[in-house]
């Protein structure tokens, strides 16, 4: 079976309830048919969920907002990037929804806040970035390079989360594709 809802579901327990009327606290065997329709959504929603939790990781690489020394860190991130987006109390719901695979709202407001800044704007916060990573990242770069690269990263990790979240194909849609292909 092929999932080919307007929306695909966000979850295991959403697909589960949704396309195999199985409840979330089910605890019974599991057929190959409900096996096989658990790896589809697993593939259907790879991409995504491998970005959303590359992205997570790239932020995890930074301090908590509660770590010392590192208080000001986020405040001096605002401060360098220009965007308040870069507070913590700003990013916080979608940092949470993030860590449960949703990461749209991150990945948009990431790519909306660097859309924003100026070129002054990116070198400042790359800088702010890399002193934090010189500390906890061994990688034989300046700071301000380290954080030039951890800024692409996220801002390419970010587009693959929502270029991925588009939505699947349906089985049609992936055979026009193929057979196009095969008539190119």
């Amino acid at each position: 079976m092929m999932v080919s809802s307007p929306r695909p579901p966000e979850s295991l327990d959403e697909y589960l309830s949704r396309y195999m009327n199985l409840p979330s606290d089910f605890e019974g065997q599991l057929r190959v048919d409900h096996v096989s329709k658990i790896a589809l959504l697993a593939t259907t929603h790879c991409d995504r969920y491998m970005a959303t939790q590359h992205l997570v990781s790239l932020i995890a690489g930074l301090p908590v907002p509660t770590d010392e020394p590192y208080e000001d860190f986020w405040f001096r991130f605002w401060q360098a990037s220009g965007s308040a987006y870069f507070m913590p109390g700003n990013m916080k719901a979608s940092v949470l929804a993030a860590l449960d695979y949703d990461g749209t709202g991150l990945a948009d407001r990431f790519l909306s806040a660097f859309n924003e800044m100026s070129a002054e704007q990116w070198v400042a916060a790359a800088t702010v970035i890399g002193e934090v990573l010189v500390e906890r990242v061994a990688v034989p770069f300046m700071p301000r390079e380290r954080g030039e690269l951890w800024l692409r990263d996220v801002q390419l990790t970010s587009w693959r989360i929502l270029y991925a979240a588009r939505g699947s194909f349906t089985w049609e849609q992936r055979e026009a594709f193929r057979n196009g292909w095969k008539e190119a």
